[in-house]
């Protein structure tokens, strides 16, 4: 069993740059969780940002293959896609992409997101995969 996080911060401020996509999470995918269960005041931080396949990442360590899963594998691959990004802008004499996230969430075509899967955890049956931004890492 692979877990996967995802929720609203009870310490992080809402960011401008999410809070659309917030507003527009809570309007569409009420919950029965109660108040005590997650943070729905929909003033704080929702995460993940993005999200990326956590399962069956092939890696080499002293010439013997294993499987590696969760954020420690899906947290380098997303980064290194960045790199390659930011290597082709700097190739080109551009700058880097430098802080993705508002540029993200204000152009959400850029990415494929999950849109089955859910993350249960903590009492509850899960916060659920959806169109558009979600609480699925």
């Amino acid at each position: 069993v692979i877990y996967s996080g995802g929720g609203f911060s009870n310490v992080f401020p809402l960011p401008d740059y999410q809070a659309n996509a917030v507003r527009e999470w809570f309007k569409n995918n009420p919950l029965p969780y109660r108040s005590d269960t997650y943070n729905e005041t929909q003033k704080t931080r929702g995460f993940p940002d993005v999200s990326a396949n956590g399962v069956n990442y092939v890696i080499a360590v002293d010439g013997q293959f294993g499987l590696v899963y969760g954020t420690s594998a899906s947290s380098p691959a997303f980064g290194s896609i960045i790199t390659l990004i930011n290597d082709k802008l700097l190739s080109k004499g551009k700058s880097t992409v430098g802080f993705i996230n508002p540029v993200l969430y204000a152009n959400p075509q850029v990415l494929n997101g999950t849109i089955e899967g859910a993350n249960p955890g903590c009492g509850t049956d899960r916060f659920n995969a959806t169109t558009g931004w979600d609480l699925v890492a």
